[in-house]
């Protein structure tokens, strides 16, 4: 028996059936760019917490390096390439890029959105040297289990500096803290180094139960 499709139903099913792809949509790209003092931003809507990776940044000056300025929920800040952040939830992201370039030149920078992945353990890494510092990032979707694995360099000790959902801390290798939620972990070290030639270098290990 041949089945007939009214026009009204044929629209329905088409509508839900785009509707279903958007809501099943796993990762999304934003680019933003600047060039002769004007920038164009990069937008889209997390349907729910996400990681947002800075997958490039290019068109720097030389001798600097181009990063990526995210707006999203519960973060604001610099991402450098490679690097992770978390949301608190669904929400508004905005990309710009940050950085200097020459009178003749521009800047570039991509992300990505992905709203499902999580990761059960992760490994990050900040360190000090030079006058400069440097952090590192984690996006967790759940509770999370911080423990700070390694800190090292420190004339009278080193800790490390934890930032999370709902912890801020300052802890010696071996100590551990809980955060509450989803969102970025930060780590950065803390103490005093030599000024020829020391720095200071920690290690925090990451876990959660993914959902």
């Amino acid at each position: 028996m041949k089945r007939q499709l009214f026009p009204g139903v044929l629209v329905a099913l088409v509508a839900g059936g785009l509707l279903a792809g958007a809501a099943f949509a796993a990762t999304q790209t934003i680019t933003a760019s600047t060039r002769n003092g004007g920038s164009t931003s990069g937008n889209a809507i997390a349907t729910s917490a996400s990681r947002i990776t800075c997958t490039q940044a290019s068109g720097g000056s030389p001798g600097t390096i181009p990063r990526c300025s995210v707006q999203a929920p519960g973060w604001n800040g610099v991402v450098e390439v490679g690097k992770s952040i978390g949301t608190t939830g669904a929400g508004n992201v905005v990309l710009n890029c940050n950085g200097t370039y020459p009178a003749t030149g521009g800047l570039s920078c991509a992300a990505q959105i992905d709203d499902t992945v999580c990761t059960a353990s992760q490994t990050i890494s900040g360190a000090a040297s030079g006058g400069n510092s440097y952090r590192g990032l984690a996006a967790v979707k759940a509770n999370a289990t911080i423990q700070c694995v390694s800190a090292t360099g420190g004339t009278n000790g080193t800790t490390c500096g934890i930032q999370a959902p709902g912890a801020n801390a300052s802890m010696t290798a071996g100590q551990t803290i809980a955060s509450s939620g989803p969102g970025t972990v930060s780590i950065s070290c803390g103490g005093q180094y030599p000024a020829a030639g020391g720095g200071l270098s920690c290690t925090a290990q990451v876990t959660q139960v993914c959902p």
